[in-house]
């Protein structure tokens, strides 16, 4: 096709993080362009995000092999904080900061074996290689959630975001760029939205899990993405405030942030080595139950009479690398030619403006930022804001 044949420069898929930020950086950089969400703004691997934005702090626990991942991540807390200040492009001080910064901490039950976490931690620090360097705290300060759990706290300049205000922001700022189609099509250099044709000038997939369906309608052998399936834990009742992760053997064993439901009930959603233990749990009362007990064992102070407990199945959708290892950085990778279709991955949520940025690169070696932007009538309303899991969760007391 020339330019003149396209309705629009770009036409991008998946309406979670990484599809908004490429969306708007494309449109700041001259590119007429078109989101498609195939259900509501973030839904899936965005909206259950624990939403800390790392900076590589705890990386460093991993060892010196997972360098890539730290240079990769290192900025991403500041660039956040100029875009959530609205000191930088995209301007997104209308989203909420829950938490500017984030802790790791050693508990008693885990001394011996986090005394070589605390020997890697020093060496990578001290490497220079950390934006977020861990601080360590004075006891008077540890927050109320780790007084009597912790053998050492440290705090990182890691800011933790409310996702779901996030999204609201790039959907105002994105308003009649988003389209909600729930059938697509894709015939030659055409792509047709709930039998709408569309003729962009490029096509980018920024899906996460959803870009498996995508390569697969346009005829692209499978292997380009693999799954890390999670089960996420949440509890809810008279909680305190945690941003936090439990260190254990040199791992994020758990990873603690804070939410306020609907009826302002704190709730805390938990992550790390646990969720991924219990990865295609079946017999989910006994998970709970183990899942319940290791809190209790790394928080014992904390007292969980009257409280509830809920999981839920997650994925991390990424690029697929040999041996199913976790991918260090952004992923970015020509599929198609007619037209130029791109698949992207971010890895992570913290990354998606450097996704963004290679996004922009790649589409701009491919197709002009011509302006051009003829999208199809909408069927229907534009997408919105997910509900977030613990809107949507079963509920059960803590056994």
């Amino acid at each position: 096709m020339t330019t003149s044949d396209f309705d629009l420069d770009v036409l991008v898929f998946g309406g979670g993080i990484a599809g908004l930020w490429a969306l708007d950086a494309l449109r700041q950089a001259g590119f007429g362009a078109l989101l498609v969400e195939s259900s509501a703004l973030g839904r899936g691997q965005t909206i259950q995000s624990q939403s800390i934005v790392h900076g590589g702090g705890k990386y460093a626990l991993r060892g010196v092999g997972d360098m890539e991942a730290v240079r990769a991540i290192a900025g991403m807390p500041a660039r956040w904080l100029a875009c959530l200040e609205g000191r930088q492009q995209p301007d997104l001080h209308k989203a909420r900061i829950v938490s500017k910064r984030c802790m790791l901490w050693l508990p008693k039950g885990g001394f011996f074996g986090d005394l070589a976490a605390k020997g890697m931690m020093s060496i990578v620090v001290g490497a220079g290689l950390l934006a977020t360097k861990p601080e360590e705290m004075p006891e008077a300060e540890w927050p109320e959630g780790l007084k009597g759990s912790a053998i050492k706290v440290y705090s990182m300049a890691e800011p933790v975001i409310d996702t779901g205000s996030v999204l609201e922001a790039f959907r105002v700022r994105q308003d009649g760029h988003l389209r909600l189609a729930k059938k697509v099509e894709f015939r030659g250099a055409e792509v047709i939205l709930d039998g709408a044709v569309v003729r962009p000038g490029a096509i980018v997939f920024a899906a996460g899990a959803g870009n498996e369906d995508l390569l697969r309608a346009i005829g692209d052998p499978p292997g380009r993405m693999q799954r890390r399936p999670l089960t996420m834990v949440m509890l809810r009742g008279h909680l305190p405030e945690l941003w936090a992760h439990c260190v254990v053997g040199g791992k994020t064993h758990l990873t603690i942030t804070t939410v306020r439901d609907s009826s302002g009930r704190a709730v805390w959603q938990v992550g790390g080595e646990i969720a991924e233990r219990g990865a295609n749990a079946t017999d989910l009362a006994a998970f709970r139950a183990d899942a319940a007990a290791e809190i209790r064992r790394f928080l014992p102070g904390l007292k969980m009479d009257g409280m509830a407990i809920a999981t839920y199945p997650a994925v991390r959708a990424e690029a697929a690398t040999s041996g199913a290892r976790r991918p260090s950085g952004v992923h970015v990778e020509k599929v198609r030619d007619n037209p130029p279709t791109l698949v992207a991955w971010p890895t992570k949520l913290a990354l998606a403006p450097v996704l963004a940025d290679e996004l922009v690169a790649h589409v701009s070696a491919l197709t002009l930022p011509t302006g051009r932007f003829a999208p199809p009538p909408s069927s229907g309303p534009a997408p919105a804001v997910s509900k977030p899991p613990w809107e949507e969760a079963t509920w059960f007391p803590v056994p």
